[in-house]
């Protein structure tokens, strides 16, 4: 419980992520110079207690029934969590209204994609850039400058001597593309790790587009490249994964506090096409919806002239229905406690 509550605190300055990492996605929580058990050995000794207690403690009495039944759905309930912390995938969808999409995106996990013509071809990890290596090309990409969290400065205004300007860099080879016109330079990452603007900057020698090019989330225009007439496209962005089905945003409704812009509560109501299939329906905030073992819950929106777009969080988990069951099973357990009790009280 003390971890519960020290770890649902601590987002509030930390940030959602950084206090999952620290408090729930650990063995060992350092308190300062402390090590206490962190939140996977707190489980693990739990539901192995519980375990062994269930099978070899238990009083297999009738009047026992409806406790032995609610240990076994806290049972269920740990091990639903197990294959969710294994399994569990959590990712958002952005859609403008009026539009359609079929793309889910990482909050945190950035990448470059190469594609020849409309192919994917190679695929790397952002945090991974040091060790880059791109087999199969016919030109060389050398990254020479990166930050987690960027600030993007006019190419003329960025100090000298910062990383992104360093002779190295620049020399013999020209700037090309959006790098023309701006840099970037590093800051402190937010405690939000899916709010961060993370960029790259690159150096590309042996294309017939030769220079040095940046890029960085939510870049409008990709690196576009030629090479004995062979195409290639250079995306860098938050990792994205095609859904087998897409979603149409009809229109986003936001309720707000009388007098104020604040929302009380907002909604989407979309579209699912699956091939031939369509249906109709709405996501609000408490009601997600469920389809092909995908749960889309409505988190965010944006909004500006004329434009409005709805967030989704998504979870891809296969443990989705243990969280029932156990639910289920412990409350079928204690209303047959309670039913057990009164009866032998009544019978006494």
């Amino acid at each position: 419980m003390l971890l519960l509550i020290a770890g649902t605190l601590a987002q509030r300055w930390m940030g959602l992520w950084p206090a999952l990492d620290m408090f729930f996605s650990g063995f060992i929580l350092w308190a300062g110079p402390i090590p206490l058990p962190g939140a996977y050995i707190l489980l693990g000794t739990l539901s192995i207690s519980l375990t062994l207690k269930f099978l070899l403690k238990s009083d297999w009495s009738l009047h026992k029934f409806g406790i032995n039944l609610s240990h076994l759905g806290a049972i269920i309930l740990l091990l639903g969590g197990l294959i969710t912390a294994i399994t569990a995938k959590e990712s958002y969808m952005l859609i403008p209204e009026g539009e359609e999409t079929q793309f889910i995106y990482s909050y945190t996990a950035r990448n470059l994609v190469i594609y020849e013509d409309k192919t994917q071809i190679q695929s790397h990890s952002f945090e991974n850039i040091e060790n880059w290596n791109f087999p199969d090309l016919p030109f060389k990409i050398e990254p020479q400058y990166w930050c987690e969290n960027c600030e993007i400065l006019k190419r003329a205004e960025i100090p000298a001597n910062t990383p992104a300007e360093t002779p190295e860099y620049s020399e013999n080879q020209p700037y090309q593309g959006m790098a023309q016109f701006m840099a970037f330079q590093s800051k402190a990452p937010d405690p939000q790790p899916e709010t961060n603007l993370t960029g790259i900057q690159i150096n590309i020698s042996g294309s017939d587009q030769d220079g040095i090019y940046i890029a960085f989330d939510g870049m409008p225009k990709p690196i576009e490249l030629t090479k004995n007439n062979r195409k290639f496209t250079l995306v860098f962005g938050k990792e994205q994964t095609a859904l087998p089905f897409s979603i149409a945003l009809i229109d986003f409704v936001k309720d707000e506090y009388t007098g104020t812009t604040m929302a009380r509560e907002y909604s989407s109501d979309i579209i699912v096409k699956d091939g031939a299939l369509e249906w109709p329906t709405r996501i609000e905030m408490n009601e997600p919806l469920r389809y092909k073992g995908y749960t889309f819950f409505q988190s965010s929106f944006e909004q500006g002239p004329g434009y409005e777009a709805t967030i989704l969080a998504v979870v891809e988990n296969k443990g989705w229905l243990f969280p029932y069951l156990g639910t289920i099973i412990i409350s079928l357990g204690l209303i047959s406690h309670l039913l057990i009790r009164l009866y032998r009280k009544r019978t006494s």
